[in-house]
């Protein structure tokens, strides 16, 4: 029996203890994120808030604070005062960062007996409450001018009909400013507020006349205008004239360790002068731009920020200028977005000039030409940047007469039709080869179907609206600036831009895999059936490779293989529609010719040749010899018609003559 008992009273304490460690431990655990237990800042418990919780607790005692107002009596005058108005604070942060220390020492029996003493001792945390003394000070100041017979003055300096006067210091009442600031401090910082008499006492100014007739030196710096600002980009001029500057004078003391005169131009008077250029100083922000010289150097136009209008920064450069006794200085602009592409993007390109050049030849005086010139000109000065594609067609768009374009000939199926931008397959040429021997990358492009000896083999290209299209890839690091020029016999394609050192040329292979010309039919129906003419004699189809080598700066090189096939030219005859292969219309028949002849023998004439007859005017003859033959006919020998078609004839008609009158006989001789 006495064994259990003791027993007993080992085990209860224990299991007593090993309860209280295991509350600490959960305590721990669930409040590692939280102030400890019995934390308060000026009587607002923290204990068991978290860091947000904690900061708004503090925020809103500081808001408080801050708008509870302070009242203050100066010579029997009451003067109502918010803390806000001289800028009253607290940092939460700091309040509460200490807060968050507070018994939370990590580990051993310390962080235990912290826990353990939470429960019964309260850790009372500082709050610093700050203000700003020269506003106070202001404020003071303020109330003395208002319920101040004689009031201590520091002196300053007045400007009158465009003179400027000392205003001398002088002794006088004032508020006792060192007590005032001890008084309004404690009590702005709790929350209950008492009335505060001021003391006031005789105050002998810290000034003298020399300070005053020093600055009244500076006034006349100040003053002694105009000032004018001035900036080229963008171009901008202001003139504050000297009555611009005594408009905006103002003198002021301050107290920052002892009081001064400060002199100053007032904002809002200045702004209200600069104003008026408001327009031209707030531009929006520019890129970078190149720009192709007439000379083929390219030279780069400098970018610049959003200007904005930013009367502070103007008035302190009008002052500065001013103080120094200079007249002009350099128009200070308020500095908003930057541009996207600015001058040392530009710059990081590296040099531009010229990586490729190309042209092709052409008669002068065709409609295919003013097609050509029109074409380049809505390419000239276009810029490829760097990654971008370059579509000829997406960048010109249709071809129309509106836009200039004419009809000319074109390759369109096979088949060469007039077609209006025809011809503008010179200019994709030329422009492809720009893009070769820049060693730009080729996209999309197709040569003819038929070689054309204006062109270099292989390296060709065709293009229409909408396919087919011409389109490469700018794979330098830098832009392409891409000219044309042309003249009545030639267009020539440039590419500027930097590609990294690379130089490309051309090897062409050899002609391979031949074809002969196909023969091909054209009806025409003024070839007369039977007969042919040829049009065209046809050429010969090859195919041929190029290969672009690229040579890069190191030395290396690169191949890349193209290779076409041309079509064989076919031999283009012309017959009459009834002799097209296949054809199932009868050819006309040759009219013979039955002038002359006797009705029956035309008759028999035109029967033979699959002709009917039909007899139609008579015509009077006085020939004899012609009565009764076929006079005129309705189709002209040698014409063709249709097998069984009539044929009408006119038929001479012998009329007689009429018999002459009898002679009369002369008269007889009277002999005389």
């Amino acid at each position: 029996m006495l064994t259990n008992t003791r027993v007993l009273l080992i085990a209860v304490p224990a299991a007593i203890v090993a309860l209280v460690i295991a509350a600490f431990a959960i305590d721990q655990a669930r409040s590692n994120e939280e102030i400890a237990r019995n934390v308060s800042a000026v009587g607002i418990e923290l204990g068991g808030l978290g860091e947000e919780e904690a900061t708004a607790a503090i925020r809103a005692y500081e808001a408080e604070l801050a708008v509870t107002p302070v009242r203050f009596v100066v010579n029997g005058v009451t003067f109502d005062l918010e803390p806000a108005e001289v800028g009253l604070a607290i940092d939460e942060q700091t309040v509460v960062a200490e807060a968050m220390t507070v018994r939370r020492e990590q580990g051993g029996l310390g962080a235990f007996f912290n826990w353990f003493s939470s429960f019964r001792e309260q850790v009372e945390i500082e709050v610093p409450v700050t203000y700003d003394s020269e506003m106070l000070d202001e404020v003071f100041s303020e109330w003395e001018t208002t319920v101040i017979a004689n009031p201590a003055y520091e002196g300053g300096v007045l400007v009158r009909d465009g003179r400027v006067l000392p205003d001398y210091p002088r002794a006088g009442e004032g508020i006792e400013r060192h007590m005032a600031h001890s008084l309004a401090y404690q009590e702005m910082r709790v929350p209950v507020r008492n009335e505060i008499i001021l003391p006031t006492r005789l105050l002998f100014p810290e000034l003298s006349d020399a300070d005053i007739d020093a600055k009244v030196a500076e006034a006349n710096k100040l003053l002694d205008g105009p000032v004018v600002l001035v900036a080229d980009d963008p171009p901008v001029e202001v003139t504050f004239t000297a009555d611009d500057l005594a408009a905006a004078f103002q003198s002021e003391v301050v107290y920052d360790s002892g009081p001064s005169i400060e002199l100053s131009f007032d904002t809002a008077t200045l702004a209200a002068v600069a104003a008026e250029h408001r327009e031209a100083i707030e531009q929006p922000a520019r890129e970078a731009e190149f720009v192709l010289q007439a000379d083929e150097t390219v030279i780069i136009l400098g970018s610049r920020p959003e200007t904005l209008f930013d009367a502070d920064l103007i008035t302190e450069t009008v002052y500065t200028t001013a103080l120094s006794g200079q007249e002009t200085a350099d128009f200070p602009f308020g500095i908003g977005a930057q541009p996207d592409f600015s001058t040392e993007d530009a710059e990081a390109m590296g040099p531009i000039t010229r990586m490729s050049a190309f042209t092709t030849e052409y008669p002068s005086g065709q409609p295919r030409v003013q097609n050509i010139h029109t074409i380049a000109d809505a390419v000239n000065g276009a810029m490829v940047w760097p990654g971008e594609r370059f579509s000829v067609n997406v960048h010109v768009g249709p071809r129309t007469e509106a836009k200039g374009y004419v009809e000319a000939p074109m390759i369109a199926g096979g088949e060469i039709i007039d077609s209006v931008g025809g011809g503008v397959s010179q200019f994709a040429t030329t422009f492809y080869n720009a893009v070769f021997y820049g060693c730009y990358e080729d996209i999309t492009h197709k040569p003819h179907s038929y070689y054309f000896d204006r062109y270099p083999e292989v390296n060709e290209a065709t293009i229409s609206w909408p396919d087919p299209g011409l389109i490469f890839r700018n794979n330098s690091d830098a832009v392409i600036i891409i000219k044309t020029q042309y003249s009545a016999t030639s267009v020539t394609v440039k590419f500027f831009g930097n590609n990294g050192g690379k130089d490309c040329d051309r090897r062409l292979g050899e002609r391979s895999n031949f074809t002969e010309p196909e023969t091909e039919y054209v009806a025409d129906a003024a070839v007369s059936p039977g007969s042919e003419r040829v049009e065209s004699s046809g050429g010969q189809g090859w195919t041929r490779t190029v290969d672009r080598v690229i040579t890069f700066a190191d030395g290396t090189q690169e191949v890349e293989t193209y290779r076409w096939t041309y079509k064989a030219r076919p031999r283009i005859i012309l017959v009459h529609p009834c002799d097209m292969p296949n054809s199932n219309q009868a050819c006309p028949a040759p009219v013979p010719n039955v002038i002359g002849l006797t009705f029956s023998e035309a008759t028999s004439r035109l029967a033979d040749s699959g002709f009917l007859i039909a007899e139609g005017n008579s015509v009077e003859t006085s020939d004899a010899s012609r009565d009764g033959t076929v006079a005129a006919q309705s189709a002209s020998s040698g014409s063709y018609l249709s097998p069984g078609s009539t044929i009408t004839v006119d038929i001479y008609v012998y009329v007689a003559p009429p018999e002459p009158p009898p002679e009369e006989e002369p008269p007889p001789d009277d002999g005389g």
